[in-house]
């Protein structure tokens, strides 16, 4: 004998699946209960719990029907992350999605974006949207591309394939519009100015006097936003703060660039945008040698390399991210004239 929740999701699923399309009613309760073999009572509830999500539409004294919300529904939710390639944080924030996901009776569906050159991970994303667009899946989550000199301008035409086609979607990580502009689109991710706060006033809590940020070219307005973090905290301990002293725009591994940057004097500290470009950094410093790989290193998001090269880190909450990137779609799928939100999570340093 089946449960209520059992039941709900087999019929939510079916609902999504284009099973009653043709006639847009569902069964009636009595149909319904002995399919199940559950009680009047059971199925009522369960018909309670497909309306408020809206998915049916009931009426006394007339048969259940299938609201044009799910017509427009596929059951099917897009992952459009081209930081899959490049940056750990996003497989485990994905595994996350897909488990929640499969729970609320989605099926959450990606591809592959190869390369590592930006231009071919912007061709990627664009097939994939493309893609996604035709097969008409209920909404998409998608990180705006960076790395490129225009990368919001090839983002707007990745998205612009959901739009074309009423496909909702929700931002992870940062804004497509760069700042101070706002896009018309949901976006969920941490809070990096007040994380980028905690790990300046951390390093000045250590003894740290001259912090340095690294800040690689046509990085994510994220990055910008801790780099700003860090400054304010220095500002705000009575240091000194300017782009030329103290902001390193390089890749941590050009080490031309980072032996330039060295002359004027070592950091006590450097802050990198990722934990990844931390390691890359650390290596770097580690060939110049002259006490420069004595530098303390702090990276951002807590990936396995943070761990392993004992570098202090601030962590990304996956499982809030993923509840609330869910959360905010199907809101958005079921009701497209929201005003667009911005969610901010709270992150939390790790001290190495």
């Amino acid at each position: 004998m089946k449960g209520h929740v059992e039941v709900f999701e087999a019929l939510r699923r079916e609902i999504l699946a284009g099973k009653y399309d043709a006639e847009r009613r569902l069964p009636s309760e009595t149909v319904l209960a002995r399919r199940f073999g559950v009680s009047r009572p059971t199925i009522s509830r369960v018909t309670l719990d497909l309306k408020r999500e809206g998915l049916i539409a009931t009426r006394k004294g007339a048969p259940s029907t299938i609201t044009r919300y799910a017509l427009n529904a596929t059951g099917a939710l897009g992952f459009v992350v081209p930081g899959v390639g490049y940056a750990e944080i996003f497989n485990p924030l994905k595994a996350r999605l897909e488990k929640l996901a499969e729970h609320a009776g989605w099926d959450l569906v990606s591809g592959e974006i190869k390369g590592s050159d930006p231009e071919v991970r912007a061709r990627e994303v664009r097939r994939l949207a493309y893609q996604f667009s035709k097969e008409h899946v209920a909404g998409v989550f998608f990180q705006p591309l960076e790395f490129l000199k225009d990368a919001p301008s090839a983002s707007e035409e990745a998205v612009r394939y959901f739009d074309d086609a009423g496909i909702a979607a929700v931002l992870l990580d940062y804004d497509i519009a760069p700042p101070p502009k706002r896009s018309r689109y949901d976006v969920v991710g941490i809070d990096n100015m007040a994380a980028g706060l905690a790990v300046g006033r951390h390093l000045l809590g250590t003894g740290a006097k001259r912090i340095c940020f690294l800040h690689r070219p046509n990085a994510a307005p994220t990055v910008t936003n801790r780099m700003r973090g860090v400054a304010s905290a220095v500002i705000e301990g009575g240091g000194d703060w300017s782009l030329g002293r103290n902001v390193l725009f390089a890749e941590p591994g050009n080490r031309r660039a980072v032996s330039k940057f060295l002359a004027n004097g070592l950091p006590d500290a450097f802050v990198a945008g990722n934990d990844i470009a931390a390691a890359a950094l650390r290596e770097t410093l580690a060939k110049i040698g002259k006490g420069a790989e004595n530098i303390r290193l702090v990276g951002f998001d807590d990936v396995e390399v943070a761990a392993r090269l004992n570098i202090t880190s601030v962590r990304q909450p996956l499982d809030a991210i993923a509840d609330t990137a869910l959360q905010t779609l199907a809101s958005r799928i079921k009701t497209p004239a929201l005003p667009p939100r911005t969610i901010l999570l709270d992150a939390e340093l790790i001290v190495r």
